[in-house]
């Protein structure tokens, strides 16, 4: 008795499905400028987040304990990359004072920020 023939495998072709599927998911796409941009015109935030902060009347060391144990306290466990990402995110560094320009710093984007988080 011979073998039974091997039947060829169809191999899907996702290429022609990807314009319908959602291009904002994953991490990838939060890379991308295009989508972060589409993200932010279509969703909706709080009215405060475009109240402007002066960063430099915020004290850095009780802002990030702060952030550390709210961060915890979501998510129920201690987990150093979202709280060191978010630090990162809401409590930018100052830039060098050497640099010769006056010590402002870039604003912080909450828009940007949630949506940053929202993988995690």
């Amino acid at each position: 008795q011979s073998p039974p023939p091997k039947r060829k495998r169809k191999i899907p072709i996702i290429i022609q499905y990807l314009p319908t599927m959602p291009t904002i998911k994953g991490t990838a796409s939060v890379c991308d400028d295009h989508a972060m941009a589409k993200m932010l015109r279509s969703t909706k935030f709080p009215r405060n987040f475009s109240t402007q902060v002066n960063m430099q009347k915020v004290n850095f060391d009780v802002m990030s304990k702060w952030i550390e144990n709210q961060i915890t306290s979501i998510l129920g466990f201690d987990d150093e990359i979202v709280q060191s990402t978010a630090i990162n995110l809401f409590l930018p560094q100052p830039p060098p004072s050497d640099s010769g320009g006056g010590s402002t710093m870039d604003p912080v984007d909450p828009r940007r920020a949630q949506l940053d988080l929202a993988g995690f």
